[in-house]
């Protein structure tokens, strides 16, 4: 069995497990009772692999009720802005989750991150980063060996880009 076949049998695996396992149940609790948050999807990656493990994360974070946008992005480089001239959004998210292009072993510029964008009022709630603990937990799930969720008190790329979809109006 070759290394790419092994890969795709591991992805598929993984999906499937991710789909009985209940995975669900990780995002549900934290979100009871409140309002979803409206949120952006960014899959930058170029592998079946590194795909699959954003498609399992879209399921999961709709089957949990988060009212989730998806857009596919074919940057060149891991630090490229997606969103770069895509004008503003017809309403502003509370959340953009970045999968960069450089999770994938061997691309240029490899992170081994997931970026979670968030506004400065959610960066300086307490109640609000609580919240987002189980959708850090999915993440560590979801992409376990290849990336780790990385939020805007974490990393100052992903603080910066924050700041900057905050004044373009992507983020509230």
């Amino acid at each position: 069995m070759t290394q790419r076949t092994r890969q795709i049998m591991t992805t598929l695996l993984a999906v499937a497990v991710l789909s009985v396992a209940g995975i669900p149940q990780i995002v549900t609790p934290a979100v009871e009772g409140l309002p979803m948050p409206r949120t952006l999807l960014i899959d930058e990656t170029r592998t079946f692999a590194s795909t699959m493990r954003v498609g399992a994360l879209a399921g999961v974070l709709r089957q949990a009720g988060v009212d989730l946008e998806v857009r596919l992005d074919a940057v060149l480089t891991t630090y490229v802005d997606p969103l770069d001239g895509a004008g503003s959004p017809d309403a502003p998210f509370d959340l953009i989750l970045i999968v960069p292009v450089g999770i994938e072993v061997g691309t240029v510029g490899t992170v081994g991150e997931v970026w979670m964008l968030y506004g400065h009022a959610a960066a300086a709630s307490d109640d609000a980063q609580a919240r987002l603990e189980p959708l850090r937990d999915l993440l560590a799930v979801v992409f376990e060996g290849i990336a780790a969720p990385v939020g805007v008190l974490d990393d100052l790329w992903v603080a910066g880009l924050a700041s900057l979809y905050e004044a373009e109006g992507w983020l509230r």
